[in-house]
């Protein structure tokens, strides 16, 4: 069963996640807002490791560090990809709903750790409200674009259940997952930084300098919201604390309405319910 420090604790960090998709999507570019956001989190991360000492992790949990970082940079090139060609509202609740019944069945096969009945209900009611979201929102995209954004929204959703495995495993052997995460934003945001500057040159230091300090306090948001998750998988089933993490589609959808000005029906507000009905299986599972 999901105590309540963590399903309160989880929930919060969805609500950021949320948040700092909404900033990528309303960005000039994507991938280079991106790059901002998460390249700009690395010095900061640096800073943290040599001010409290922060050991490297060894053993298992440096190869599942590194590993997720490379997992990282590829999922941020999706993501960026995904929001070319579609909104938050259809994008977000695609690449997101898939990701927690894959999750529960890499955990399952990787780890042996299976969701109890209930907990397989309240995944796969989250699933299919997240699904419902987005598939009201395809029926008003032309062919072409609903297809392109499709493959990368799925795409997206395999790195997500990569990386999210990857790092339960390295967290659970890490002396604890906030130092875990602090490393991966040292090496994640350099990773994706120097990938992205290989390609776009002067552009991403052209966009930094205008950007301003949101994509920073950004950046800190979506590790800390990430930091928040992976302890949460510390302390609970690693596909239940997924799942209720993927109730970040509800503060997206209300993102979407409120900021973004996206159209939402009733099919969306279904959808919604079957996510919070979800997330109340999850909590008692």
């Amino acid at each position: 069963m999901l105590g309540w420090d963590v399903t309160v604790a989880v929930l919060c960090a969805a609500a950021a996640h949320a948040g700092w998709n909404a900033l990528i999507k309303r960005g000039r570019d994507p991938l280079l807002e991106t790059a901002v956001m998460h390249g700009s989190v690395a010095p900061l991360a640096l800073l943290a490791i040599l001010v409290m000492d922060i050991p490297f992790p060894q053993g298992t949990a440096r190869l599942c560090l590194m590993t997720s970082a490379a997992v990282h940079v590829l999922y941020f090139h999706a993501l960026a990809g995904a929001y070319r060609h579609a909104d938050l509202s259809f994008a977000y609740p695609v690449m997101r709903g898939t990701a927690p019944l894959l999750t529960a069945m890499a955990v399952g096969v990787l780890m042996q750790e299976w969701p109890q009945p209930l907990g397989w209900a309240g995944i796969a009611l989250i699933s299919l409200g997240v699904m419902t979201i987005g598939g009201a929102r395809a029926q008003s995209l032309t062919a072409a674009p609903r297809r392109k954004a499709l493959e990368w929204a799925l795409l997206t959703a395999v790195t997500i259940v990569a990386y999210t495995t990857i790092d339960s495993i390295g967290a659970r052997h890490s002396s604890n997952a906030w130092s875990y995460v602090t490393w991966l934003a040292a090496v994640e945001g350099l990773l994706l930084a120097g990938v992205v500057w290989m390609h776009r040159g002067r552009a991403l230091l052209r966009y930094a300098l205008n950007s301003g300090p949101a994509p920073i306090a950004a950046g800190v948001i979506s590790m800390t919201a990430y930091a928040v998750a992976l302890w949460g998988m510390t302390r609970a089933p690693v596909a239940s604390v997924a799942a209720l993490r993927e109730t970040s589609v509800l503060f997206a959808l209300i993102i979407a309405s409120c900021v973004l000005k996206e159209p939402v029906g009733q099919t969306r507000w279904a959808g919604a319910c079957a996510i919070t009905l979800g997330v109340i299986a999850l909590r008692f599972a």
